[in-house]
């Protein structure tokens, strides 16, 4: 039987205070990195203690007020929500106050290290630095270390889409090719596509093939699996619902699916005159997983 432990602690950085005016004699050895993750909300307590390894009394008759942490990218920009107020726990743990990242403040960084410092006001009214070690370092870091909850995949919006003109100069358009497979834990069972138009005349498709690679020839043979027409002017959003990812033809999975849609055929003088302002357009395509 496999066992595995896990533990419940504080995420707790010890701090120091120079109420006195002269160096701190309390040795820190180095400053903690603190590691944060994204999907949870990150609480971080800090340990203010004086020179003489002593807790502050943060509530009554406190030497230090209005106490912040400030959080700041690699070049010092701070966070958009940043100061965060640190708050002490209470009269029972002397000294101790904890600080709140919420989970919504990183969603959408990437993993990276962080700068944060710790400031308060003292009785002069002076702003001042609490500080991590005993080398007056008032700058510590912050490790995003990755996700702790599950993450679904991201919906991706398409707005650059190629041209094709046959031999006899009918438009056929398409996004890019959109991958149908990925290594995760859970396959992809199938797409969805919602494809906002503007006074859109013709046929729009979603193609698909097995091909592993992307090349010019891939979709020369593709499969036609869903399929739009509209022959009025059509400024709306159409969505491909549930489209499946597994060929029911061969039972093995598309790799690659593409939107693509063509135009009525307009002949003027022998050439086919320009669809965009005739027959409108598509706007973009979204697709999610």
């Amino acid at each position: 039987m496999q066992k595995v432990q896990s533990y419940l602690y504080s995420n707790r950085v010890i701090l120091l205070a120079d109420m006195a005016g002269f160096n701190v004699e309390n040795t820190i050895v180095y400053a903690k990195t603190v590691k944060i993750y994204k999907g949870v909300d990150n609480i971080i307590e800090f340990d203010i203690q004086n020179a003489d390894q002593k807790r502050l009394d943060l509530v009554t008759s406190a030497p230090i007020t209005g106490i912040k942490m400030n959080v700041m990218d690699a070049s010092g920009n701070a966070l958009p929500n940043s100061p965060y107020t640190v708050t002490p726990i209470g009269t029972s743990l002397k000294g101790v106050a904890s600080a709140t990242i919420p989970s919504t403040d990183l969603v959408g960084l990437n993993d990276q290290y962080l700068k944060y410092s710790v400031t308060g006001t003292n009785t002069n009214g002076n702003t001042i630095p609490l500080y991590n070690d005993s080398r007056f370092s008032a700058i510590g870091t912050i490790e995003i270390a990755g996700s702790a909850m599950g993450i679904t995949r991201p919906s991706v919006t398409y707005s650059e889409f190629a041209g094709d003109i046959n031999f006899m100069g009918n438009v056929t358009d398409h996004t890019s090719a959109i991958p149908c497979k990925f290594y995760e834990a859970v396959p992809t069972t199938n797409l969805n596509f919602s494809i906002d138009l503007n006074n859109f005349i013709g046929t729009i498709y979603v193609e698909a093939t097995e091909d592993m690679t992307v090349s010019v020839s891939s979709f020369n043979d593709a499969q036609k699996i869903q399929t739009f027409t509209t022959t009025v002017a059509t400024t709306a959003t159409h969505t491909f619902s549930n489209v499946p990812v597994i060929n029911p033809v061969t039972g093995n999975s598309y790799n690659y699916m593409r939107v693509s849609w063509t135009y009525p055929d307009v002949w003027q003088y022998g050439s086919q005159q320009n669809p965009y302002p005739t027959f409108g357009m598509v706007n973009t395509v979204t697709v999610t997983y």
